[in-house]
């Protein structure tokens, strides 16, 4: 689910005409329905009856509009509160996790006179760059306990662990440590919370270090390994069944995905709707 979609199908509840509303919006008639279609995917639910050229709301879709239409009136109101004439600049870092799978809607949504200098980074590396004060603000993956930096909680996220094959049954974390497995490199957020985790007399057998998720999700598709991943950044995977969650018995990994800045930053007004706008947006992203 995007929050295009959202607003896709919030202009469609108001009219119920594809064509004048694909007018309205500025698009094509397929690229909305095609929007719709995916957004009914994803929730696994109709939100229209259709008959014939006529659509009607139905019951799982007025539900749904009286949920949303709180979440499109905050998030209007803090994307006006970004327009006005004055540029701001930007420093960024984020996890890499988070920059390739849940800045789609920030990106696409943010206002044009805001310059964002972004880059990727792993969750250690970028705390130190706002320890250093080099970047104005920073998003990562997990644990941040210095003093000297200030956390803005965006949500709780779920690490899950992920085999080429559906392996049935449940499992103790300690029966999978014969297996041969990937994980991030040193310094990533994932890898961190995933190893403090760990019961102390467990050891895996971890054979490769990457700095890269999408090459770990390669090599797992293709041998036989596994690798403990966020689970958004699996998503389209689990849903085509090229990958399967390793089911466990009493062990769940959860951690915090965080903005950070420096404790001498003094947050402009700019700088706070801003975080708001990108706390937003992904929260959504990961609905």
């Amino acid at each position: 689910m995007t929050f295009k979609q959202i607003k896709y199908f919030q202009s469609l509840c108001k009219n119920l005409n594809l064509r004048a509303c694909a007018k309205e919006l500025n698009i094509t008639q397929s690229a909305l329905s095609l929007a719709i279609f995916e957004l009914e995917k994803s929730l696994n639910t109709r939100l229209f009856d259709r008959k014939a050229k006529f659509l009607s709301l139905n019951e799982k879709g007025k539900v749904f509009l009286k949920q949303i239409t709180p979440l499109i009136l905050e998030f209007e109101r803090i994307e006006k509160a970004m327009q006005d004439d004055q540029s701001y600049e930007l420093s960024m870092k984020v996890s890499q996790n988070v920059g390739t799978y849940l800045l789609g809607s920030f990106l696409d949504q943010k206002a044009e006179n805001i310059k964002l200098n972004l880059s990727l980074d792993n969750s250690q590396n970028i705390i130190k760059y706002v320890l250093n004060k080099e970047i104005d603000i920073g998003l990562i993956e997990g644990i941040c306990k210095d003093k000297d930096i200030k956390k803005i909680k965006i949500c709780d996220d779920e690490l899950i662990v992920v085999s080429k094959n559906d392996l049935k049954k449940e499992f103790f974390i300690d029966e999978l440590k014969d297996f041969k497995w990937i994980s991030r490199e040193q310094g990533s957020g994932a890898k961190e919370v995933f190893l403090n985790a760990l019961p102390k007399d467990v050891k895996l057998n971890l054979v490769y270090e990457l700095n890269s998720t999408a090459m770990i999700k390669e090599l797992v598709k293709k041998g036989k390994f596994l690798a403990v991943l966020p689970k958004f950044s699996v998503k389209e995977e689990l849903e085509a069944k090229s990958l399967f969650e390793v089911r466990l018995k009493n062990f769940k990994i959860s951690r915090e995905l965080c903005l950070i800045y420096h404790k001498n930053k003094e947050p402009s007004k700019k700088f706070i709707n801003l975080c708001e706008f990108l706390k937003f947006c992904i929260q959504k992203d990961l609905v």
